[in-house]
């Protein structure tokens, strides 16, 4: 197993990730771009809201995780001023550490431009993606209460409850910041 170090801006440690060794993770070829947008598609249809905006993950930059020759996950962002915002994270389920290495990956890609933080949002209701955003270095920034009731105005077809039977109601903004 690999392991990837996980540092606050100061310079601290937040502690280390142990990633597969089998993960690699690449710019998609064409083939490897629709197995993404598939999966994508089967996780959140033709759009992503988040922050008050639709957006689309399949005109997005895109990174896919390959463990051998297999695809394992991918990652869609978005870089806007001084910050990329991941849009939309998915796993195939196949290859454990996939979204940590994924999510490494996306840290990498916003130091290496320059960028102040990583951003992401989440809902109330996705509590194991809320452990481990905050397993994987990242803070809560900001909880938009209720926000999911314009988001509904932008996609109708966000259910009304999630998982475990949760209501969804609100919006939690992760961020990960690259330096001070």
């Amino acid at each position: 197993m690999g392991r990837f170090a996980v540092r606050a801006p100061d310079g601290s440690s937040l502690g280390v990730m142990t990633l597969s060794p089998d993960i690699r993770i690449a710019d998609p070829d064409d083939a490897l771009l629709a197995q993404a947008h598939d999966l994508l598609r089967q996780h959140w249809g033709d759009s992503v809201v988040s922050l008050g905006r639709a957006v689309d993950p399949y005109t997005l930059p895109v990174r896919v995780a390959l463990a051998g020759d297999e695809f394992a996950g991918c990652a869609a962002y978005l870089i806007e001023d001084d910050e990329l915002e991941v849009v939309a994270l998915a796993a195939t389920g196949t290859v454990r550490g996939t979204g940590r290495a994924l999510m490494a990956d996306m840290f990498d890609v916003a130091r290496g431009a320059g960028l102040r933080r990583v951003k992401l949002v989440t809902t109330n209701d996705n509590l194991r993606a809320i452990g481990f955003y905050q397993i994987i270095g990242m803070r809560i920034a900001r909880v938009g209460i209720n926000a999911i009731d314009a988001a509904r105005r932008l996609k109708p077809q966000i259910p009304m409850t999630g998982e475990n039977g949760i209501p969804i109601r609100d919006e939690i903004e992760f961020e990960y910041l690259t330096r001070s």
